[in-house]
């Protein structure tokens, strides 16, 4: 029984890592392939940088409501949900590149198969990391923080891999990256079948209630995540136009943008490694160390002059998000018992809406110049730090 117990446990571990692994690959493996698609397809980049929008954008409505059927209907069938969008979404890209390209669809079909496959990914894929947060909180009580850093570190490797799928396989077919990652989570979708989803213990059943019971004991935590989430978009966002003055050469900016984009993946990876075993047993400091390298990191980003200053900015600002995210999931999650996906829910639309306005941000305030950089980047980094060492540790918070 217990080796029986002990392999179901490692199953669902291995299910649930790969099933993030495959979320973050998937969404670099795409935008890499978007220039070769956009060359055999011949649409143009407005239509397919609206397609990939659209299916981040319903990420914000979907993510709370699949928290909500995580709590009621269990874990593992939210992620087995989420893992056959996956597969079904990208086949669906992968049909529209390759029929329109053989003549077997027309160009209207084929753009009708784009759009209807981020919708289903916007729809359905965007229940899984938050049932995988909930589901990890369910099986390590505990050791919250350490599995949560786990599972951070593992969709970032999932980003990180995505680029090496698409420099592998991409000169073959432009959709051919998409395909390989299709197949990975169908594969995975498999392995999910057999067995009974967990379910958890409580039903619950007024959603507005537990939202505002949610809002109330976790605030402070909710207002650090859509702050640390806004600010590290809005420093992805303006790399590339920083790179872009530096270099003066816009082939090379793009070389060396993912080369950046690929080390901040990496530094979350190594951050985990390194850090998870301490970061169990030091929550609050990890949470003021983190604040206080996100403002140093992003600064340095920002005000300093040079490749070397922009890549140690970010590299400092990825490291600061690795301690931060799981950290303030872990906190939350001990004041927010049997609500559970509510919360990994809601945190997975303050994350996606965070990352949206960083970008907006990035767009309108870019224009400004360098003092207006540094001023939002200052202002934003530092609420991240009042709120970790004045209202999470203050004796008056709501936690």
């Amino acid at each position: 029984m217990q080796k029986t117990e002990l392999d179901r446990a490692n199953k669902d571990s291995f299910c649930r890592i790969s099933a993030v692994f495959l979320l973050g690959a998937g969404q670099t493996t795409l935008l890499v392939s978007l220039p070769a698609i956009m060359a055999q397809t011949g649409f143009d980049y407005v239509l397919l940088s609206a397609m990939v929008a659209l299916g981040t954008g319903l990420f914000i409505f979907s993510a709370p409501l699949w928290g909500k059927c995580g709590d009621r209907y269990g874990r593992k069938s939210a992620v087995l949900v989420g893992v056959s969008a996956i597969a079904i979404s990208f086949a669906l890209i992968v049909l529209a590149v390759y029929g329109l390209t053989a003549n077997i669809v027309s160009r209207e079909v084929a753009i009708a198969l784009l759009f209807i496959a981020r919708t289903l990914y916007g729809l359905l894929a965007s229940g899984l990391y938050p049932a995988v947060q909930a589901w990890v909180i369910d099986d390590h009580p505990v050791d919250r923080a350490r599995a949560l850093s786990g599972i951070t570190a593992s969709i970032n490797a999932g980003r990180f891999t995505g680029p090496l799928i698409a420099a592998l396989v991409i000169d073959f077919g432009s959709a051919l990256p998409v395909a390989c990652v299709a197949l990975l989570a169908t594969l995975l979708a498999c392995l999910m079948l057999p067995g009974q989803a967990k379910r958890s213990a409580k039903v619950n059943v007024d959603c507005g209630g537990d939202f505002r019971q949610l809002l109330s004991a976790t605030w402070p935590l909710l207002l650090l995540a859509c702050s640390v989430t806004t600010l590290f978009g809005f420093l992805q966002y303006v790399t590339g136009p920083k790179l872009q003055q530096t270099l003066n050469d816009g082939v090379m900016t793009s070389k060396v943008l993912s080369m950046l984009m690929m080390l901040a993946a990496l530094t979350t990876v190594v951050v985990h490694l390194s850090t998870s075993r301490w970061v169990k047993l030091l929550l609050i400091n990890t949470l003021k160390v983190g604040s206080v390298l996100l403002l140093s990191g992003s600064l340095l980003m920002i005000a300093g002059s040079g490749l070397f200053w922009l890549a140690t900015g970010l590299v400092i600002s990825a490291a600061a998000v690795t301690l931060l995210t799981p950290t303030y999931t872990a906190l939350a999650s001990e004041h927010s018992v049997g609500l559970q996906g509510v919360l990994t829910g809601t945190l997975s639309m303050i994350h996606t809406v965070g990352y949206t306005l960083g970008a907006l941000l990035a767009g309108l305030i870019g224009q400004m110049g360098d003092w207006h950089l540094a001023f939002f980047v200052t202002v934003i980094a530092s609420i991240t730090v009042l709120i970790t060492f004045l209202w999470v540790d203050s004796p008056h918070a709501t936690l």
